[in-house]
């Protein structure tokens, strides 16, 4: 059973192939300047790259890294086209933070390759980062801005600006790629020896 306990474990190292660490929609560049002036609906917009991606958390720019003047920011992700709201959180204060960014928990939510999104944040009394944010291009591809004066998700769909972004939003997400036929293959002849293997005891029991 030495073997069969190998060949196991070996398995199910295959079986995990593809399945990658968290990774962010974004980060922002240390020399950006940070400014306010009331609170807009900031969105940006997103088409997903060659494989499908599940968030797992939403975040918001914590420019002072101590907390939100505004007590919480709102967060969402959109479906593009139909402008239907996917997911959504209040990003507290008193969430984890990680580099410029706090992060709040959500339901996993699978966002799927070919489709186009809206990661939106509400700014609320907060600062955000005026003009420029870099992305994790191998994931996706970036379509567009539109941001607006107001206190809502959806306010962002109705602003008239589109000229650049304010990377007041983010969100974790993981990559699950789908394994080469190779990777199948190699998993079926696996299983086929473990069978042998325990056909072979059992007839030796016998």
């Amino acid at each position: 059973m030495k073997i069969a306990s190998s060949l196991i474990v070996a398995l199910l190292s295959l079986a995990s192939v593809g399945i990658a660490q968290a990774s962010t929609f974004r980060s922002v560049p240390s020399t950006n300047t940070i400014s306010t002036n009331g609170s807009w609906s900031f969105g940006t917009i997103f088409t997903v790259g060659s494989d499908n991606v599940t968030v797992n958390s939403l975040g918001a720019f914590d420019a002072g890294k101590n907390g939100f003047a505004s007590g919480s920011i709102q967060v969402g992700i959109f479906e593009e086209s139909s402008r239907t709201l996917l997911a959504s959180t209040n990003v507290l204060s008193s969430d984890s933070l990680f580099g410029d960014y706090r992060y709040s928990t959500i339901s996993n939510l699978n966002l799927t390759s070919g489709n186009k999104y809206r990661l939106v944040a509400v700014s609320g009394s907060d600062p955000y980062r005026y003009y420029g944010t870099t992305y994790d291009t191998s994931a996706f591809t970036i379509n567009g801005y539109q941001y607006g004066s107001g206190t809502t998700l959806s306010r962002s769909f109705g602003g008239p600006n589109t000229e650049s972004d304010y990377g007041m939003a983010n969100f974790q997400f993981n990559v699950a790629a789908v394994p080469e036929p190779e990777t199948y293959a190699m998993l079926l002849a696996g299983f086929g020896l473990i069978g042998a293997a325990v056909k072979r005891r059992k007839a030796k029991q016998a």
